[in-house]
């Protein structure tokens, strides 16, 4: 399988891409449940397709460029967990194959073939929560196109463009998935490396970064929704915490097929022949991408598996030293056997019925499936419950609950109090889920907008007067 692999006649790429469709297809074709994630990232498409303006008239801290994806795929496909899939299945094998291309044509190994791209795509296949469009997957694309630009060797007046255009990625990437900034480090970790005018050249990348979001202020200038955009996407507070979205366990469970093929390859890189300037120069450079990945990961607000995508770059790089040792064939071949097989066994554990064995849990991720009391309605739910808004359509800016506190934290105060009365009385919803016992004190404290509506027979749902 591995000598097969060791070429890069246009054959071995298409049985690639086959591949992976067969690990990946049969089951986002066979359905699984969406999950909490995915419908908060529809309902903000859906709210911007419907007109309204992200950060004014939706409070969700969802990068700017992701939103326009979001948009992008109600406006193509609407709420759908296919299409969002197929999307987000698409994104990881350019990945691959442009992570792969990168490498084969700058000469970063002793030869040319495709075993990066296919060890990439079979530890992508490892969970669904990697077939998830999130913005991270978004904005990981974007660090891999800045990947042959900033390992530009550049001259003084020479093909310097290249430099701001690598910024320019790495800037897309924030403004795909704001953490992904810190990957600017490996931005000026390539310019010390590669870059013959150090200082220069650093300012022109930075210049890249800074270029979008310099369009993106000025944007928000005109829509006067610049102070919204600083408050809940661009100065918001780091989290130096690490919460797991699904039980730590099953997450250790999943990444010991990536770490264990990561730290073989790192043990093979140690017993390396002495190589080129240019490729010992990238391999430092790789190791300043695993680290900053590590960082980016452990200070997430939020870790699962899909946060490990940042991982698969480095890993699919370094993996190269091990598959091309010099151990024995059949050594190398039953090592990717055994990573094959495995992740096949993780994915179709449902299917095959031995999930029972793995004891991996799903379900903090996936929406119930059951009945809702209502349907097709209008709905603003007062907590962290998003899965009444599967059914119904959201209206009022809130969204998202943690910054919905920027008001509703805040009911001791006339500001707060005004703006919901504000929001609230140009889109008045259905139904009220009140999931934080707000209602009370809100029908006390806006009697015009919230004295409107009443209790029904399901605990905390109520339901607006006209609407009965």
């Amino acid at each position: 399988m591995i000598s097969y692999f060791r070429s890069i006649l246009p054959s071995r790429l298409i049985l690639l891409v086959l591949l992976f469709v067969a690990i990946q297809l049969p089951l986002i074709l066979w359905g699984i449940p969406g999950t909490a994630p995915e419908l908060l990232h529809m309902l903000v498409g859906e709210r911007l397709a419907d007109g309204f303006t992200m950060y004014h008239d939706i409070y969700d801290n969802t990068a700017p460029f992701s939103t326009l994806v979001y948009w992008l795929m109600d406006v193509l496909a609407g709420r759908s967990f296919l299409a969002y899939r197929l999307a987000a299945l698409a994104l990881l094998l350019v990945q691959a194959l442009l992570l792969n291309a990168t490498l084969n044509r700058h000469n970063v190994y002793a030869s040319k073939d495709y075993l990066p791209a296919l060890v990439y795509l079979i530890l992508g296949s490892i969970s669904f929560e990697l077939n998830m469009l999130t913005p991270l997957l978004i904005g990981n694309t974007f660090i891999i196109l800045s990947l042959p630009y900033i390992i530009t060797l550049s001259k003084e007046g020479f093909d310097n463009n290249r430099l701001f255009v690598g910024g320019f990625m790495l800037g897309m990437a924030a403004l795909s998935y704001l953490p992904l900034a810190v990957f600017l480090l490996v931005g000026i970790f390539a310019v010390v490396f590669f870059a013959s005018s150090t200082f220069r050249s650093m300012l022109l990348m930075l210049c890249g970064f800074l270029f979008p979001y310099a369009v993106l202020l000025t944007y928000y200038l005109y829509t006067n929704t610049t102070q919204e955009f600083l408050e809940m996407h661009l100065l918001r507070p780091w989290h130096l915490r690490v919460a797991f979205l699904r039980p730590p366990a099953d997450v250790a469970k999943l990444m010991a097929i990536p770490v264990a093929v990561l730290l073989l390859s790192l043990m093979s890189v140690a017993s390396l022949p002495q190589r080129l300037v240019f490729q010992v120069k990238f391999q430092q450079l790789m190791w300043v991408w695993l680290f900053t990945s590590l960082l980016v990961i452990f200070t997430r607000p939020e870790i699962s598996v899909a946060t490990f995508v940042l991982l698969l770059p480095p890993i699919a790089y370094f993996s190269q030293f091990f598959f091309t040792s010099r151990q024995k064939p059949w050594v190398l071949n039953l090592v990717m056997l055994v990573m094959l097989v495995s992740v096949l066994v993780l994915r179709y554990r449902q299917v095959l019925g031995i999930n029972r064995f793995l004891l991996l849990d799903e379900s903090p991720l996936l929406l119930p499936e059951q009945a809702l009391p209502m349907q097709d309605a209008t709905v603003l739910v007062l907590g962290n419950d998003v899965r009444y808004y599967m059914q119904n359509k959201p209206v009022t800016p809130y969204l998202n609950w943690e910054l919905a506190q920027r008001h509703f934290g805040r009911l001791d105060e006339y500001q707060a109090v005004f703006e919901i009365y504000q929001n609230l009385s140009k889109e008045m919803p259905a139904y009220i889920v009140d999931k934080a016992g707000l209602m009370p004190e809100l029908q006390y404290k806006l009697p015009a907008v919230f004295g409107k509506y009443r209790a029904t027979g399901d605990e905390a749902i109520y339901r607006l007067e006209d609407s009965i």
